[in-house]
């Protein structure tokens, strides 16, 4: 079993820069009742190596865990569409989108 440091990203977080350690591992933990994208602007950096759904203090979570692969400083963003904005006609739900930037060394 291989262990592993690294943190979760998770909402509370928009917005802020965390400093990881390349070989690391880093966590997004975000609502699982949206429909996720998730786009970095270094896709060689992250290496995704699993997505699960669970529950998380009675609220239901998907995470993504990623392996931090590169040094250098990078942006992962996750943007979220409610499943009823699919349904006819579409709901008014909005959209919700997190931004996040990762500094990898």
């Amino acid at each position: 079993m291989r262990v592993q440091s690294g943190f979760t990203l998770g909402p509370e977080n928009d917005g802020a820069t965390k400093t990881v350690s390349v070989g690391s591992e880093l966590r997004l933990a975000l609502p699982a009742d949206y429909d996720w994208n998730l786009q970095s602007t270094n896709t060689s950096a992250l290496a995704l190596t699993s997505t699960t759904v669970g529950s998380v203090g009675g609220s239901n979570v998907r995470m993504w865990l990623f392996d931090v692969k590169s040094a250098g400083e990078f942006v992962l963003r996750a943007t979220g569409e409610p499943p009823c904005r699919k349904s006819v006609p579409p709901c008014l739900t909005p959209a919700v989108a997190y931004q996040f930037t990762i500094r990898a060394q």
